[in-house]
C-alpha cells in the first residue's frame, strides 16, 4: 500500500468565503458586483454548467461508469504505469505545483482591456482572492462529497475516492488560467493552444492518481468536472466586467477585529 499526503482539508464549506473577505480587507479593496441581481447567479451559474471542462468529464465519467469500466482500467493503469510508472504520486503533486505557478503567472500578465498594469492592481488582487477562494472551496466540497459517497480508495484508504480531490484541484486552478488568458494580448492560436494544454495538464494529473492507485478514473473526472465548475463560476460572477455594481463589500482591518461595509445602490 502506498502512502499517500492528501490535501489540506478546510474545516467548513464557508471557508473559501472567509478567505475572499480576508483578503480583499487586508489589501483595503472593494469586492463589488451585480451581487443582489438573482439572474447574475443563474447565469454564472449556468455558464459553469455548459462549460465544456465541465459536462465533458462528467459525459466520460457516466459513460465509464456505465460501461462497467472504471475498475478494470485502473487496475490495468497502476499495473502497467503506462506514463508515470512508480512514480505517480510524485507526479502528480508535481503538476499541481505546475499548474499553480502558470495561474500566478497568468494573474501577473492579464488585465482588463484597457487597463495598464498599475491600472489593473486591484482586479489583479480580487482575481487572487477568488482563486484562493474557490480552491478552499473546491477542496471542501470533495471533502463533503467524499464522506457522502462512501467510495474506498484502490489502495484501501476508505471513504477517500470519489471525487479527487487532486483533480478537482487542478481543474479549479487551470480553470482560472483559462479564464485570465481571455484578459492577455495574445494571439488567438496560441491561446486556444495553451487552453487545450491546460486541459491536458488535468488530464495528466489525473491519469498520475490512477496510476498510483489512488483513484478510480471516475473519482478523477467527476474532480475535474467540479474544480471546473467552481472557478469558472466565480470568475463569471465576481470577476467579469459588467454593468455599474449595485452592491459592494468591504472588509476593513481594525485594532482587534474587522469592520465590514456593505453599500447598496438604487
Amino acid at each position: 500500500m502506498r502512502a499517500h499526503a492528501p490535501l489540506p482539508r478546510f474545516a467548513r464549506p464557508w471557508s473559501g468565503l472567509l478567505l475572499v473577505t480576508s483578503l480583499l480587507g487586508a489589501s483595503n479593496l472593494c469586492l463589488a458586483g451585480d451581487l443582489g441581481s438573482w439572474q447574475h447567479w443563474t447565469d454564472s451559474a449556468s455558464r459553469a454548467a455548459l462549460d465544456g471542462g465541465t459536462w465533458v468529464p462528467l459525459a466520460g465519467a457516466a459513460i465509464i461508469a456505465a460501461g462497467g469500466w472504471d475498475h478494470a482500467w485502473q487496475r490495468s493503469a497502476a499495473e502497467h504505469g503506462y506514463l508515470f510508472g512508480e512514480d505517480g504520486e510524485d507526479a502528480s503533486n508535481d503538476l499541481l505545483t505546475a499548474s499553480t505557478l502558470i495561474y500566478a503567472a497568468s494573474a501577473l500578465t492579464a488585465a482588463p482591456e484597457g487597463e495598464t498594469f498599475t491600472d489593473a492592481l486591484a482586479w489583479k488582487a480580487e482575481n487572487l482572492a477568488v482563486f484562493v477562494a474557490s480552491k478552499g472551496a473546491v477542496d471542501a466540497l470533495s471533502g463533503e462529497i467524499k464522506e457522502a459517497s462512501g467510495r474506498d480508495r484502490p489502495d484501501g484508504v476508505p471513504d477517500d475516492a470519489f471525487p479527487s480531490r487532486h483533480g478537482a484541484t487542478s481543474a479549479a486552478q487551470t480553470a482560472m488560467t483559462r479564464r485570465n488568458l481571455d484578459y492577455i494580448d495574445m494571439d488567438p492560436a496560441l491561446r486556444d493552444a495553451a487552453k487545450v494544454g491546460l486541459h491536458a495538464l488535468d488530464g495528466l494529473t489525473g491519469l498520475a492518481r490512477i496510476e498510483a492507485d489512488q483513484h478510480y478514473p471516475t473519482d478523477v473526472l467527476a474532480g475535474i468536472a467540479l474544480g471546473n465548475f467552481v472557478s469558472n463560476f466565480a470568475f463569471n460572477l465576481l470577476l467579469e466586467p459588467g454593468a455599474a455594481p449595485r452592491y459592494s463589500l468591504a472588509v476593513l482591518p481594525e485594532q482587534g477585529g474587522y469592520t465590514v461595509q456593505t453599500q447598496f445602490a438604487f
